[in-house]
């Protein structure tokens, strides 16, 4: 983040719906509350589900939402609200008045995070930014935001088939001037299991034509308690530490926190 500031934006994005993106985010910000820094999670998406997987019911009051900071109606300060189980997590709520916020309906929308975040700093070390499904226009403004891009991308051959096209949006609509010089900082192969062939063919592909120019991780290995966690509104390394997924990522992500 501009401005002599330390701390980092990762942004967890990829163009196929399914990919485990909002899981991602949320092992990153668990992750990351549990070294005690001070996050800053921003729900892009109108469905709320990292809201969710934060702790967030329907009974849970909140501050404010993203589209609320998106639209200029509030502050990040004054929307931000604080993740009913996770201590130095403040949200900015993901909610169904998303779906109304677009470039059509706010001018400086794509950049509007970019151009909002550094007025925080002081107040968190570390933003995540959950995205979308697809390329909306709300992906696009969370991407112009990113310092750090993190694509989770499922073991299977359709979402392999989209990494290049991926690739070109950023390459053709960020890079150049929104948000200059970025890319992928990391692939993170996910529902990985190593039994089978295609899975181990993909992890090897993946890091045969990306991993010159993109950090490709070891890949995250299926588990039951990833699904389980889903369902309980946490965290899969909140819920259950010791499982496949939650050792896999806090490996992933003790790695990428120091690197990125």
């Amino acid at each position: 983040m501009s401005g002599g500031t330390s701390t980092m934006i990762y942004t967890v994005a990829f163009p196929k719906g399914g990919t485990t993106k909002t899981t991602t985010a949320a092992e990153l910000i668990w992750t990351l509350a549990q070294r005690s820094r001070r996050v800053l999670a921003v729900d892009l998406d109108m469905q709320g589900t990292l809201t969710q997987r934060l702790g967030f019911t329907d009974a849970t009051e909140f501050n404010g939402t993203a589209a609320d900071v998106l639209t200029a109606r509030m502050t990040i300060e004054e929307a931000a609200t604080e993740a009913p189980d996770i201590e130095g997590v403040e949200v900015l709520v993901g909610q169904h008045d998303l779906s109304l916020v677009d470039v059509n309906s706010v001018d400086d929308l794509i950049t509007s995070l970019r151009d909002l975040l550094p007025d925080v700093a002081d107040r968190y070390d570390d933003v995540v930014i959950d995205t979308p499904p697809a390329m909306s226009d709300l992906s696009i403004t969370g991407m112009a935001a990113a310092e750090y891009l993190i694509a989770p991308v499922v073991c299977d051959v359709e979402a392999y088939t989209q990494v290049d096209y991926f690739e070109s949006v950023i390459e053709k609509r960020l890079a150049p001037r929104i948000n200059r010089g970025l890319k992928i900082g990391a692939i993170i192969p996910t529902r990985y299991d190593g039994r089978r062939l295609l899975d181990r063919e993909l992890v090897l592909t993946l890091r045969e034509e990306y991993g010159e120019s993109t950090k490709v991780t070891d890949p995250i290995r299926e588990g039951i308690a990833a699904r389980d966690a889903t369902r309980s509104a946490m965290p899969v390394g909140q819920y259950d530490p010791k499982s496949n997924p939650a050792k896999d990522y806090a490996r992933v992500f003790g790695s990428l926190i120091g690197e990125a």
